[in-house]
């Protein structure tokens, strides 16, 4: 009886310890490229041994020991295929940031379910510095990738394209920064610098004004950049619908309406909230409803300035009154390094100057662009059908003097006079004339008979 009663207890033991086991504790074989995988982050399987939803651990998969540790479970959810996180910011091992660092790297991050509660961003993968900063801008709905001060590459459509799908980012400095939607680049610019990012390094964000609610499916780290073949695999694990990524005219890189002078006076003396009253033209033309007023003929010069940055060339610049188009090579202006670093290779300043003394009357105007494919961009902050990304809106209405009466017929009478046309009273004036004459004439002659 003793020893059945010993069975018993050690067949117990046995079923708790066998309880305790992680689901999926199988041997786990990994489904993506392993050249240069340095961590692997599953949110079917966070740990090792398996799957364990009570865990505040997410174990790194790849072999390199890089777990991510004290994850708060009272705030985040494991969940059947992944993390779930509401206003998040996970702390990531010091050692991805060195990874980054390298200057040569590939990020890929997998969301569902997501939606934007920040004011501003969705800040998704982030450097204490910000110098590594992927995230999506709500002004403009661009993805954006922000890696220390080359220009960024971005795609509009940001939460269409990344919820539901592989968000990839690849950087080598010396050669370009590719941004990549389930292994289709969607956006390049050069790297010119390293990232240099620093700890703390993280996930997500518990600012409001850079947070979001989803699903984190999964996350990778490589120490060298992809190809677009292997990003295309990678994305093809993870079930996903497909997404259509549409082919336009020309991308934004960036842009500025930055000075509007009426009479030398710039932006109508309004200070921005820095206290600086150049800059942001746009938004203290929207304080005067974006009118200048020159109707009583005291406005005697214009001039706008600003840049802008696209994924080409620019041909030229124009100004468009009405629907009069006039370009000049003198309205491209000198361009710095802060420009380029902004708005990409080929962003340029513009500055044009206009004679408001031709203008009577009502007039829209605003700055156009001609790219080197022909295509004719206004920047009047519309997010055009054939265009990725918004410009800066330069469109502004200036009144003029009132236009003249018309002229008259006759050129060489004065204005306003009009020569009288000749009626059926002045004919009809005439032959009576003739009639009298005639029998004047008559008359002289019967008088000469007479004698």
């Amino acid at each position: 009886m003793k020893k059945l009663v010993s069975l018993f207890v050690v067949l117990a033991m046995l079923c708790t310890m066998l309880a305790a086991i992680p689901a999926f504790a199988d041997e786990y074989t990994i489904p993506y490229v392993t050249d240069g995988l340095e961590a692997l982050y599953e949110g079917t399987r966070n740990l090792r041994a398996g799957h364990n939803p009570e865990s505040d651990a997410w174990e790194d998969l790849s072999g390199h020991g890089l777990d991510i540790e004290d994850i708060d479970l009272e705030k985040y959810q494991w969940v059947e295929d992944g993390l779930k996180i509401s206003a998040a910011k996970i702390i990531l091992p010091e050692e991805l940031a060195d990874i980054i660092n390298t200057g040569e790297y590939t990020v890929e991050y997998f969301i569902k379910d997501l939606t934007v509660t920040g004011n501003s961003f969705a800040t998704f993968i982030n450097s204490a510095n910000d110098n590594f900063a992927l995230f999506i801008r709500n002004s403009d709905g661009n993805v954006e990738f922000k890696n220390a001060s080359n220009a960024r590459p971005k795609a509009p459509n940001g939460v269409e394209l990344v919820n539901g799908h592989t968000l990839a980012v690849t950087h080598k400095t010396g050669d370009k920064i590719q941004l990549a939607i389930d292994g289709k680049v969607v956006a390049t610019q050069e790297a010119k610098v390293d990232t240099n990012a620093n700890t703390p390094f993280f996930i997500g964000h518990n600012d409001p004004s850079k947070s979001y609610d989803a699903t984190i499916v999964s996350l990778r780290f490589y120490s060298r950049v992809l190809s677009e073949e292997e990003l295309t695999k990678n994305a093809s694990v993870i079930p996903h619908e497909q997404t259509e990524i549409k082919e336009y005219d020309y991308t934004v890189k960036g842009s500025s309406f930055d000075t509007l002078f009426v009479n030398d006076v710039m932006n109508f003396n309004e200070p921005s909230e820095n206290g600086m009253v150049d800059g942001e033209a746009s938004k203290k033309l929207d304080l005067h409803n974006r009118t200048v007023d020159g109707s009583d003929g005291s406005v005697t010069s214009l001039l706008v300035r600003g840049w802008i940055g696209f994924d080409k060339e620019i041909e030229q610049f124009g100004i468009k009154i009405g629907d009069q188009i006039t370009y000049s090579d003198e309205y491209r202006a000198q361009t710095g390094q802060d420009v380029l670093n902004a708005g990409g290779q080929y962003a340029s300043r513009w500055q044009v100057s206009i004679d408001p003394s031709t203008l009577t009357g009502t007039n829209r105007i605003v700055v156009v662009v001609k790219l080197v494919n022909g295509v004719v961009v206004e920047l009047d902050g519309q997010e055009h059908e054939n265009g990725a990304g918004k410009t800066a809106n330069t469109s502004f209405t200036y009144v003029g003097v009132a236009g003249g009466e018309n002229p008259g017929e006759n050129p060489g009478e004065d204005p306003g006079t009009v020569v009288p046309p000749v009626t059926g009273d002045a004919t009809v004036s005439i032959f009576a004339i003739i009639v009298v004459l005639a029998l004047c004439a008559a008359l002289v002659l019967s008088k000469k008979r007479s004698f």
